[in-house]
């Protein structure tokens, strides 16, 4: 266990937030992703709309596809409805708003006069076909549409308009269409030969790990996206260093993503998309501002039929509760056929511009780390549990929140060489984290040593960063040198908890296991608990009793340096995620709880409630946000119900004034209870959310 040594809330330098850039501080934005008909629309009305909905920065289109500007470029199609410069009219408009325009560019297809000027620009399967939807063809990364007119184009626009930001929709390798259809790889000659130079072989024939080069061609696609990111970052700067660019793992200014459903995408439903993608942009984005658009949608095929309103305010309580900022994302203008989820959203962002100071300069106070791995998931499909997907890190993740605790994500992209990074937290949970390059487990082994803690589960770590199989594992400080076996064969089978082991069970003697269990070789010294009991027959209900057991571990912990390394020969966090036995949420919880120190804030009482806390730099104070889940039904959205009863207890020096946000009231502490070093506060009965400020002198 590290020990507590104040540095809950490292300190951040920073500039006031009026000097800044508006990339750089908290805002609300409105996508008005236009039709061509759009073409029509009233600027000042919109800017006028934009502005009393609550929000401050439109993203408005400019070109690629279609310019919404009169374009001189002869390969970018005009929109046939434009009259006159509507772009010039539209920064105008919101100029005399007080708003930021953010310019959307859409540079993944172009119309049939470019592709007949230049077929070579546009990606081309083995069968020697194009990608054509609705008239559009789909550009390749390495030909000449990316790689030198989309410049064209952006040399044009932000030569001409003062725009303060850009966005690019379907950034990089295509090869599904929006109606769902696989059309392969692309096999260009720009790829081909591309691909060659960088790996010295011929394109894969499938998208499969099969093909000797597949691993390769995943390298490929994200060198050369990078890459062209890059050069697309350098030209902006080039025409106005004053305009910022959104982007995600490359080079940008910001970070935005989207959040959306689909109705064919596998249930149950994953109602923490947009708190996900929120504590990803913060660890990928180390300090980058990021927002996650929500989409008014239910989905591509109707783009017409909204959300409910508590929907995006669920999204939106997450996101704000994980540091981000609010993004909404209509396909035409505010003039829709279907406006329900409008009064909740407008609400929420007049509640953010009246409490914006609040959200500025904002960091992470959580002290338990969720390890977010990129390269397991580029190369999932080389290892033994292929078949899991991304359902243990999804079972860890509820189960952190839903045992209300604070937690931030740790990105594997960030972490070689990031020591300061890692040194912020006391427990790193890694749940199945397979593919784990060398010097990412140096740092992680140094992070251990140093007196931190890895929790991991299931194939951690015996993989390299390619997902091809070590003969040992990567991690000297987990308690485990290889794997004797994987079993897949564990339907039946339980682990027996032994007298102590779990505390908070103790009317429990056993937890149930399926799948798999992977035997571990354990390193000399290390301690174990759990013992498995091998499947058992389970009918007739004659013969369903215990029959034979074993001294199998089924939790692997030793010290490392100052710290700790425990290990999980099996898969409670994608149990968790399929079966939701509170059970397997208990021990992931159990194990971070008995190797940290205790909680700087923590919430009692019954309900479904996320718990974040964040410390503000400039101020000293601390905002803590609840969100209420229970208005969440599978995909089911519906206004919560109101949850009484909670209390936030407090672990600090002084408290001073402490606010509800919310309900807009103040709180104050309840009388002694014995327990010196917390402080307990009463809290309102909880709507869809909660934002509680405490100053706090220490």
């Amino acid at each position: 266990m590290r020990p507590d040594k104040n540095e809950d809330f490292p300190q951040v330098a920073t500039s006031p937030a009026g000097d800044r850039p508006w990339w750089r501080k908290p805002y609300r934005m409105v996508q008005t992703n236009l039709r061509q008909t759009d073409a029509a629309l009233d600027p000042k009305a919109v800017a006028r709309q934009t502005r009393e909905f609550g929000a401050d920065i439109l993203l408005f289109n400019i070109g690629g596809i279609y310019a919404f500007y009169p374009t001189d470029l002869e390969l970018q199609e005009r929109n046939p409805y434009l009259r006159g410069d509507l772009l010039g009219e539209m920064l105008a408009a919101v100029r005399a708003e007080g708003l930021k325009l953010v310019g959307r560019f859409d540079m993944s297809k172009a119309t049939r006069r470019a592709y007949e000027a230049h077929p070579d620009w546009f990606v081309h399967n083995r069968a020697g076909k194009a990608i054509v939807y609705n008239g559009t063809y789909q550009a390749c990364v390495n030909g000449g549409w990316y790689q030198d007119y989309a410049h064209r184009i952006l040399r044009e626009a932000l030569g001409r308009y003062e725009v303060d930001g850009v966005f690019f929709n379907m950034f990089g390798y295509r090869s599904v269409d929006y109606s769902g259809h696989y059309h392969g790889i692309c096999v260009c000659r720009n790829c081909r030969d591309r691909f060659r130079e960088m790996h010295g072989r011929d394109l894969p024939m499938e998208e499969s790990f099969a093909d000797p080069a597949y691993r390769d061609y995943l390298e490929f696609q994200d060198r050369t996206t990078a890459a062209l990111a890059d050069d697309i970052y350098r030209t902006i700067k080039a025409v106005n260093p004053a305009v910022a660019m959104t982007g995600h793992r490359n080079a940008s200014d910001l970070i935005r993503m989207e959040v959306q459903r689909a109705v064919d995408r596998p249930q149950p439903e994953w109602p923490y998309q947009a708190g996900e993608q929120a504590r990803w942009a913060a660890a990928h984005g180390q300090g980058k501002t990021f927002s996650s658009t929500s989409a008014a949608f239910i989905d591509f095929a109707w783009r017409f039929v909204s959300e409910t309103g508590a929907c995006h305010e669920l999204r939106f309580a997450q996101q704000l509760a994980n540091g981000a900022s609010l993004d909404h994302y209509l396909v035409g203008t505010f003039d829709q056929d279907d406006r329900k989820s409008f009064p909740a959203i407008s609400r929420l962002f007049h509640w953010h511009r009246k409490n914006e100071s609040h959200y500025a300069d904002l960091k992470s106070a959580a002290r338990v780390g969720l390890y977010h791995t990129f390269k397991t998931g580029l190369h999932r499909g080389a290892t033994e549990t292929a078949d899991l997907g991304n359902a243990p890190f999804r079972g860890a993740y509820r189960a952190l929140l839903e045992a209300r605790i604070p937690f931030d994500m740790v990105s594997d992209e960030r972490v070689a060489g990031g020591q300061a990074l890692l040194a912020r937290y006391d427990v790193i949970l890694m749940p199945n984290v397979a593919c784990i390059g060398d010097a990412e487990a140096a740092a992680l082994d140094a992070y251990v040593e140093a007196g931190g803690v890895l929790v991991a589960t299931g194939e951690t770590g015996f993989y390299d960063e390619r997902g091809v199989a070590r003969p040992g594992q990567a991690l000297a400080a987990l308690p485990v040198s290889d794997l004797r076996a994987r079993r897949r064969d564990m339907r039946g089978a339980y682990f027996r908890i032994g007298a102590g082991e779990l505390p908070s069970l103790p009317d429990t003697g056993l937890l149930y296991l399926d799948g798999r269990y992977l035997h571990p070789t354990v390193r000399d010294g290390a301690e174990t608990m759990l013992r498995l009991v091998p499947p058992q027959r389970f009918g007739p209900p004659e013969l369903c009793f215990p029959d034979i057991e074993s001294d199998l571990p089924g939790v692997v912990s030793a010290p490392h340096g100052r710290g700790r390394g425990v290990y999980l020969p099996w898969l409670p966090d994608w149990l968790y995620h399929r079966d939701s036995l509170p059970d397997h949420r208990e021990l992931i919880a159990d194990l971070i709880r008995r190797n940290a120190p205790p909680a700087p804030v923590v919430l009692d009482g019954a309900g479904p409630v996320e718990l974040t806390v964040h410390r503000q730099a400039t101020t000293g104070r601390w905002l803590v946000h609840l969100v209420n889940f229970s208005g969440q039904r599978n995909n089911l959205y519906e206004d919560p119900a109101a949850i009484h009863g909670l209390r936030l207890g407090i672990r600090t020096g002084t408290v001073g004034r402490v606010r509800a946000l919310g309900v807009d009231r103040e709180l104050a502490p309840e009388a002694a209870t014995g327990e010196a070093d917390r402080i307990w506060l009463a809290l309102p009965p909880l709507g869809a959310f909660e934002a509680i400020s405490i100053e706090v002198s220490e």
